[in-house]
């Protein structure tokens, strides 16, 4: 009989997946290697929906059967931090929800562990007549935490650890290093921090002495097998049918990002009033899956905006992003898109420059908008839709500043390219989904720099 599976546990955008996940197994092999080396701290880096989390989640599982999960926010204190996994201690030390790890709970470490919280109630009650905040306790160390979290045989998962700032990392990488140290106590004693792409040195260059007791694991993006498999297990799960072609055009669409085809099929399904296993099967096609990238864009059309937004913010992006949108396809080398950028925008970018700007712009903090295949050597826009809007941004530029003698534009006015350059985009896309996508410009005219 057929497992009965609903829609929102098959694909899902915003959560890890279970039912439609991927095997990536070099990968796979180091986080269970790193997971079951006792003192062993982890760093998991990547690009954002590149399925990090999914990783760890399904294979956390193997060593741990509990673990405590801390999701980092920018503004974010140590201090902050540090009380999130304490409260969450209060399910082994108060409702006493033991693993198969810990049947028991060391009448100690919950008198200590009872102690500090009384000691929490204490100190927040008196500040609530100035502002209702937490105060950390002098009982409450990162030693104190590592013995409390070590005696109830949990690991800690730290997301999104780049979003704290600079001191606080560095306090991050100091408690990592004591709970090292513990290791030798608590062999189970662990903290896995997950991070954007090239942030794994922002935890290790603190502390040199941690260089050999710390996994860096990137996670790269999904290939395009692998993106294909989630489509085929998904399908297989909810009794639909997505034939090769759009299972490709998928593929294309997501660009190695888990997240975006988890995102896109999901939409398809919504779509169709598809919420569960089917008895009969539904096959998708061609206008279906038009239907469910314009609502895709339309829900990411801002952050697709925003993302080129911040890249601008960094100097000398420009060029890159100019030479990224008329190259693209399947992106370009170093040496290659340097001499675009050289040829066609007078720069005077040096090889070296142009690898720390992309590297950059890589970053979150300037919008994650390049991506780099360590297979290929190759540079190309993160998504194929950051690729098509860059093409309708210089196009709009390139009309803006003919149109006119000074070539400088003001701030408002490029807020206001920006925001025409998006709607040009979704125009164009509506009516053709490949115009951008396939390197064509909006016009049968080639896709110029936009100055003199």
């Amino acid at each position: 009989m057929t497992k009965n599976h609903a829609l929102n546990k098959v694909f899902t955008p915003s959560s890890p997946a279970r039912i439609t996940f991927v095997e990536r197994e070099k990968v796979n092999n180091r986080i269970v290697r790193a997971l079951k080396t006792p003192g062993m701290q982890i760093v998991i880096y990547g690009h954002t929906g590149s399925g990090k989390t999914t990783l760890l989640e399904n294979k956390l599982y193997e060593t741990y059967e509990k673990h405590i999960r801390t999701n980092c926010m920018k503004g974010m204190t140590f201090d902050q931090i540090i009380l999130d996994a304490f409260d969450q201690l209060a399910e082994f030390y108060i409702d006493e929800v033991t693993n198969k790890r810990k049947e028991s709970i060391n009448a100690n470490a919950k008198a200590s562990y009872l102690l500090i919280r009384s000691e929490l109630s204490t100190k927040s009650e008196d500040e609530k007549a100035v502002k209702e905040k937490r105060v950390l306790p002098p009982q409450l160390t990162a030693q104190s935490l590592a013995r409390l979290m070590g005696q109830a045989g949990y690991c800690w998962v730290i997301e999104d650890f780049h979003k704290i700032e600079v001191e606080h990392k560095e306090r991050l990488s100091q408690m990592m290093k004591v709970f090292m140290d513990m290791s030798d106590s608590y062999q189970d004693l662990k903290i896995i921090a997950i991070g954007a792409v090239n942030t794994a040195r922002e935890v290790v260059q603190y502390d040199n002495d941690m260089r050999q007791r710390v996994t860096e694991i990137h996670v790269e993006l999904m290939n395009t097998d692998e993106i294909k498999e989630i489509i085929h297990k998904g399908c297989e799960a909810l009794n639909v049918r997505i034939s090769q072609e759009l299972s490709n055009d998928i593929a294309r669409y997501s660009n190695g990002l888990a997240s975006a085809c988890h995102k896109i099929c999901y939409i398809l399904c919504d779509s169709a009033d598809i919420y569960s296993t089917l008895k009969v099967p539904v096959t998708f096609n061609h206008d279906d899956l038009q239907n469910a990238i314009s609502e895709y864009l339309s829900d990411t059309s801002d952050t697709i905006k925003c993302a080129f937004d911040k890249a601008l913010k960094l100097k000398g992006a420009e060029d890159i992003l100019w030479g990224g949108a008329k190259i693209d396809g399947d992106g370009a080398n170093l040496e290659d898109l340097l001499v675009c950028i050289k040829e066609n925008r007078q720069s005077k970018l040096t090889c070296e420059k142009l690898r720390d700007l992309l590297e950059s712009l890589g970053s979150e903090l300037y919008g994650e908008c390049i991506k780099y295949d360590q297979d290929s050597a190759r540079y190309s826009f993160s998504n194929p839709f950051l690729c098509s809007f860059a093409r309708a941004y210089f196009e709009e530029k390139e009309k803006t500043l003919t149109a006119r003698k000074n070539q400088i534009l003001s701030k408002e006015e490029s807020v206001a390219l920006l925001d025409q350059a998006l709607r040009m985009f979704m125009k164009s896309y509506a009516h053709s989904p490949n115009t951008f996508i396939e390197g064509e410009a909006t016009n049968d005219e080639p896709l110029t720099d936009g100055r003199e």
